[in-house]
């Protein structure tokens, strides 16, 4: 008989939030190398200029003296990774399986939305309209995470694009239980009013076109689809939570020693590792 799968993190009565968008990483990642070296040195010139020149010194001098103190206590003193913690490293094999047994391959599809936007301003983040779309974004990404269940939303995860100097494409990536609460969600009144104001008020009547939004929908069938992470913490599909039954909110993120798991075939529920 096959083992079952050994679950990473157990179950919760209440689902555990949705890490949104980390707000200075989205200002970060918006700003080229030049645009942030030059602020910096904005910064230190006014100090400079308007504080005694030992006084001036000190910020960068205590930035520098914390940096390398904090380096060295994370060389010295390795932390140690907590399966509590959603976002520790997981220093083993881990995959997502749906459902939680290996006596049956896995009987649910996925269906990932990837719904992005860029900007193409030499403003950038100060552009026309930027403000107004990161508002919507928020507040789609906020409907999606209180009303989860109803959704079928398993989680989402923010990535930014790197082939420009200021990384200026942002990306969501979404996972759904179904196609129907997908649709759910896109036609439902926040994220209709989003896209009312981007088509109605900012191309056509204002005539915008440094705004890019996308999205693209995958659909995988149960079978087609499969995950291995190795020295991981949970990630995408493995940072998703599902609702079993009506109380319980389960993680598919099991150990991947299994012998269940073994192979890309045997993960998709379609090699001689299912049982």
């Amino acid at each position: 008989m096959v083992p079952e799968f050994k679950s990473i993190f157990p179950p919760t009565k209440k689902r555990p939030p949705i890490p949104g968008p980390n707000s200075g990483a989205f200002f970060k990642e918006l700003l080229s190398l030049r645009t942030i070296l030059l602020l910096g040195a904005l910064g230190q010139l006014l100090l400079t200029l308007t504080l005694p020149l030992r006084f001036a010194l000190l910020p960068p001098l205590l930035i520098t003296i914390h940096t390398i103190a904090t380096t060295i206590h994370a060389l010295t003193f390795p932390p140690n990774p907590s399966p509590s913690e959603l976002t520790a490293t997981i220093r083993t094999r881990t995959s997502t399986q749906f459902p939680l047994h290996p006596s049956s391959p896995p009987q649910h599809g996925v269906v990932t939305l990837h719904l992005g936007v860029r900007f193409s301003h030499p403003l950038g983040i100060l552009a026309p309209g930027v403000r107004t779309v990161g508002t919507h974004f928020a507040a789609c990404n906020a409907r999606v995470a209180a009303d989860a269940a109803a959704f079928g939303c398993l989680g989402f995860s923010s990535w930014h694009g790197d082939t420009l100097p200021a990384n200026n494409t942002l990306l969501s990536i979404y996972y759904f239980r179904d196609v129907e609460g997908l649709n759910r969600f896109a036609r439902g009144p926040v994220h209709r009013a989003a896209w009312e104001w981007y088509a109605a008020e900012f191309v056509k009547k204002a005539g915008g076109t440094h705004i890019g939004v996308y999205h693209e929908t995958f659909y995988a069938p149960p079978g087609a689809w499969e995950t291995i992470y190795v020295n991981m913490p949970p990630t995408l599909l493995g940072a998703t939570r599902v609702l079993v039954g009506e109380g319980e909110w389960v993680s598919p993120l099991v150990e991947g020693a299994h012998p269940g798991l073994k192979s890309q075939y045997s993960r998709m529920g379609v090699g001689k590792g299912m049982g």
